[in-house]
């Protein structure tokens, strides 16, 4: 009988400060520590929740650090947390949201005008500076020069792989078509491996659910998802042999906040539930599913496909329906 090879899981972190509403009023300086560590009663329940929890299930994951909000803060405090990562054993890769270069315009020109968060649409210049500011700052903080990189709401374009390319960097994980659906059609992507130009792009690994006599797309995400879809995901993924499964997150989806200045702070049981079980679930199935940073992730030379019309994975109504229900709870019940 055929050893069928483990499934790779990529657990991904997007780590990212806040404008925190400065561009609306200048009078309110962007936010830096509290989106990241969620401290509340002298614990971290944002990325030290995170650390904690994967060391004590043995689990490598992918942090894509935000490069260019430097442009407003400098080297740190960002870099103190991406070296923190590191130390821990986690793979660290390059976040980008232009916005941030926003700060580096007023300087240099004098302009107010915030500018575009997209990674799509740009020039070759714009998309050349970028990565020359976001390595810099790797460099700046004496880590390792990324091999992947993530945009800024996952939005891309073919223009933009050619950057990637000229960038010297191999991997991307910049697709999540439900959060942001590429114009062309041909990146439009729902899970596996897809050379694009000479970058191997690595989706976020998407399902449906049936709402309304109608299938949606939802991406695999631990605020979107429940316990139940996740594991339900997965399983048919293990039967299916479809890998790797890139799940998304981030530190501040593990705290409650009272408003978006995150003055006010709490833990977010649920989801630090749902991250829990999902870290338990793979130890207790290592036969069948391997967790792995983004830069292990094996590169056999295939162009796995997935369309958008017609997703490998679904989920039943009656699931997505006890999710919506735990979500609306967990949104609106502050001490839940």
């Amino acid at each position: 009988m055929k050893t069928r090879k483990p499934i790779e899981v990529c657990i991904t972190i997007d780590t990212e400060f806040s404008i925190g509403g400065n561009f609306a009023n200048p009078e309110l300086p962007p936010i830096a520590e509290p989106i990241v560590l969620g401290t509340t009663g002298g614990k971290e329940h944002g990325l030290g929740f995170l650390l904690d929890s994967f060391s004590e299930f043995g689990v490598r994951a992918t942090f894509f650090v935000e490069a260019l909000q430097t442009a407003y803060f400098g080297d740190e405090p960002m870099g103190e947390i991406a070296r923190r990562i590191a130390k821990a054993g986690h793979d660290v890769q390059l976040h980008l949201h232009p916005c941030w270069l926003h700060y580096k315009t007023i300087v240099s020109q004098g302009s107010n005008k915030a500018q575009d968060d997209s990674c799509a649409g740009r020039t070759d210049g714009e998309l050349d500076h970028f990565f020359e500011f976001g390595l810099s700052a790797f460099s700046h903080w004496g880590l390792p020069r990324p091999v992947a990189v993530r945009t800024g709401n996952f939005e891309v374009d073919a223009n933009f792989f050619r950057a990637v390319a000229r960038s010297g960097l191999r991997l991307s994980s910049s697709i999540a078509a439900p959060i942001y659906r590429p114009r062309d059609d041909n990146l439009v992507l729902v899970g596996g491996k897809h050379r694009i130009g000479q970058i191997l792009e690595l989706p976020i690994f998407c399902y449906t659910y049936r709402i309304g006599g109608k299938d949606r797309l939802r991406a695999l995400c631990i605020t979107a998802c429940s316990s139940a879809e996740i594991l339900s995901v997965l399983r048919q993924a293990r039967e299916q042999e479809l890998s790797p499964i890139l799940i998304l997150t981030h530190p501040q989806e593990y705290i409650k906040k009272k408003d978006f200045r995150y003055t006010t702070l709490r833990r977010d049981r649920v989801n630090q539930t749902r991250l829990r079980t999902l870290l338990r679930f793979l130890k207790q199935n290592q036969d069948d599913f391997v967790t792995v940073p983004i830069s292990a992730i094996s590169d056999d030379g295939q162009d796995a496909s997935s369309g958008l019309d017609h997703p490998a994975v679904s989920v039943s109504f009656g699931r997505s329906m006890a999710r919506m229900l735990e979500n609306a709870i967990n949104d609106r019940i502050w001490w839940y």
